[in-house]
């Protein structure tokens, strides 16, 4: 069963950028602390990772004196299921208008447009069973 997408407070999506960044896996709170470059404290980052392990998003286990932490969630997922949050709420569904919003007036490359074109013959090729 697929789990419901769920959009992190700006705060939450920090400390879990930083929990990728660190690897993902039994990452101590005071590296992913220091990996945040932020005035937070360790206290507030360990608050954040228990609403993030309420929310499935980490897990937790503890080593001695410290507390290691791993993602649940990679990153590449969640960046594709807030994408498609996004595509699917304000565009209705559909990625050509995004893309008619994002490029607007400013038009693309000719690059630009062959990288689009490649990408998606890319992907019908990858979709077509035959």
């Amino acid at each position: 069963m697929k789990k419901e997408h769920i959009t992190l407070p700006e705060a939450e999506f920090e400390v879990m950028n930083a929990l990728w960044q660190c690897g993902g896996v039994d990452v101590p709170t005071v590296r992913i602390t220091k990996k945040m470059n932020t005035d937070k404290k360790a206290q507030t980052v360990l608050t954040m990772l228990t609403r993030l392990a309420a929310k499935a998003f980490v897990s937790s286990e503890k080593n001695g004196k410290e507390r290691t932490w791993t993602a649940m969630i990679s990153e590449k997922e969640y960046r594709a299921s807030e994408a498609k949050k996004i595509v699917d709420q304000v565009y209705g569904g559909s990625f050509c208008n995004l893309f008619s919003a994002f490029y607007g007036d400013r038009g693309i490359s000719h690059e630009e447009a062959e990288e689009l074109l490649a990408f998606i013959d890319q992907k019908s090729k990858a979709e077509d069973p035959t």
